[in-house]
């Protein structure tokens, strides 16, 4: 019965691939070799690193020029960028675009926060994506919106409203307790305490945070509307970092009861946002070559599939099967028509850790051994193996990276993350370990190394010390002394590659910076 049930399945999605794309003839498939790509703002992970992912595929990933995307200091300008989508539109061979609406209507992720658009200029700016569609009809558009994120901590980096450092922690409890009333109800000492934090929270300050998001929420459903009159081919809605208790939830709630039965192949609303941008690539790509990767997970032993990292409102397998949907793929119970083998090292009591803690020793422990074993296993099997290194965030497990490195395990597998969040990590490892399958080995080993650099080396261990170096340097380092600190953190990477990448020799000469003049991100630099 489960074999009847998963043919049938197969087959609807592939027919409604073929409804969707149409017959290609030899002729077009062979001048489909650019994708359009928007993204949110220009760090490296949503931008670079998403287009160096698909251009080890075979893609020519089009990228709007850094100054009209979003930046630390710079909002962004979607006026620029629309017109340079439209351009970019009339080149022959573009088959597809994957555009961050959070950058044509406020100009990044950030802007979308803190911006004072008034409604008719949104409105005037949605409107464009139907008028896109009818002028470029023979474009796939494959779009992605957030829902805004609800802090818990009022000082989150100066991405919020000037009053959010103040006020936030307020404005997040007060979400939580609204959201649970909708859902489960209160008990008297919360409703007393919903009733103080209307009063408490200024009311100037409620109306900005409330005006904002309500203008997003209603533009979500505009948008939900395009996905279901086939403006688009595909709407992904990301509720940026949130918990299970939050307007954000609440938000993402309320939309998917909007969508109705609009089903998973026009819509996914899931957690997470950075690494929308490049599992929507990788469904563009996926769809036009009428693929479909199937993929069987497995997990670390302890909590597993239960996991509820931080920064979600849902338990990782949730995620997981939404993020296996949203690149085309399909899970799979056996190995045995399986494309990829996704290895999910989860925390062994479910509760992710920051990963610059105490806890992230440099140290093979038993678990992590046990955990590189099973891996080793399937690969001997022949297959392909890709890890989602989820038990810490922002930043790898010391412990299973250095069991991978011992067994020569980390140039063996065909994709890894572990950057920030459960799932910005589980982001990149899917999309770039089905897409491996038609890398060349080089390009393979490039992407790895640069998770590695990035993530191990930098996330997990150097940013705490180049952090301490830059505060030794004085207040205003990053500013004053900027090619200072990169000059630093580019030596203590490649010591640590020294150390841990020698099989690739390359890493030893990486250098790295900081492009939006701080330490939560940088940017490696493979020579």
């Amino acid at each position: 019965m489960k074999r009847i049930i998963c043919a049938v399945l197969i087959g609807a999605l592939f027919f409604a691939g073929m409804i969707s794309w149409g017959l290609r003839d030899a002729e077009a498939a062979a001048q489909a070799s650019s994708i359009i790509f928007v993204p949110i703002d220009n760090r490296p992970i949503t931008d670079l690193y998403s287009a160096q992912t698909m251009e080890q595929v075979g893609v020519n990933v089009l990228v709007p020029p850094d100054e009209s995307l979003g930046g630390n200091s710079d909002d962004g300008s979607p006026d620029q960028l629309w017109n340079w989508l439209d351009k970019a539109a009339g080149k022959s061979d573009v088959r597809a675009a994957v555009v961050s609406s959070d950058s044509l209507l406020y100009g990044s992720l950030v802007a979308s926060r803190r911006h004072n658009i008034s409604e008719e200029v949104l409105q005037e700016r949605v409107k464009r994506f139907r008028a896109f569609h009818q002028k470029h009809p023979g474009i796939k558009l494959y779009v992605f919106s957030s829902i805004m994120r609800t802090p818990k901590q009022g000082s989150v980096g100066g991405k919020e409203p000037e009053y959010y450092p103040q006020w936030g922690a307020s404005i997040y409890e007060y979400s939580a307790l609204k959201d649970k009333a909708e859902t489960a109800g209160l008990n008297q000492a919360e409703q007393n305490q919903l009733d103080y934090l209307s009063q408490f929270i200024p009311q100037e300050v409620m109306t900005d945070w409330l005006g904002r998001r309500n203008k997003n929420f209603a533009i979500n459903k505009q948008l939900i509307e395009m996905a279901r009159d086939n403006t688009f081919r595909y709407l992904a809605i990301g509720r940026d970092d949130n918990a299970p208790l939050s307007q954000t939830h609440m938000e993402g709630r309320k939309l998917k009861e909007y969508a109705g039965a609009l089903d998973f192949t026009k819509l996914q609303n899931m957690p997470g946002i950075d690494e929308i941008g490049l599992l929507l690539l990788t469904k563009a790509y996926n769809d036009y070559n009428y693929k479909m990767p199937f993929v069987y997970v497995e997990y670390n032993d302890g909590a597993g599939k239960n996991t509820l990292p931080v920064f979600s409102d849902e338990r990782i397998s949730a995620t997981l099967e939404d993020y296996i949907r949203c690149i085309g793929g399909l899970s799979v119970s056996t190995t045995k028509r399986a494309d990829l083998v996704l290895m999910m090292n989860t925390p062994e009591n479910g509760r992710t850790q920051f990963a610059g803690s105490d806890t992230n020793a440099m140290l093979t422990t038993p678990r992590s051994k046990a955990f590189a074993d099973r891996i080793e296993g399937w690969l001997n099997r022949g297959k392909r193996v890709s890890v989602a290194d989820i038990a810490y965030y922002n930043g790898s497990d010391n412990s299973l990276c250095s069991s991978l490195r011992d067994s020569h395990l980390l140039y063996r597998i065909a994709a890894y993350g572990g950057w920030n969040t459960a799932t910005n990590s589980l982001g990149y490892a899917l999309p770039q370990g089905t897409l491996a399958e038609d890398m060349d080995i080089s390009g393979k080993d490039y992407l790895l190394t640069i998770r590695y650099l990035d993530e191990w080396a930098y996330e997990a261990n150097n940013r705490q010390t180049l952090s301490a170096y830059a505060g030794a340097l004085g207040p205003d380092a990053l500013k004053t002394k900027l090619a200072d600190i990169e000059s630093y953190g580019s030596k203590l990477q490649q010591e640590f590659a020294r150390k841990n990448l020698s099989q690739y020799p390359g890493a030893a000469n990486a250098t790295m910076k900081l492009p939006w003049e701080r330490f939560f991100e940088n940017l490696v630099i493979l020579r």
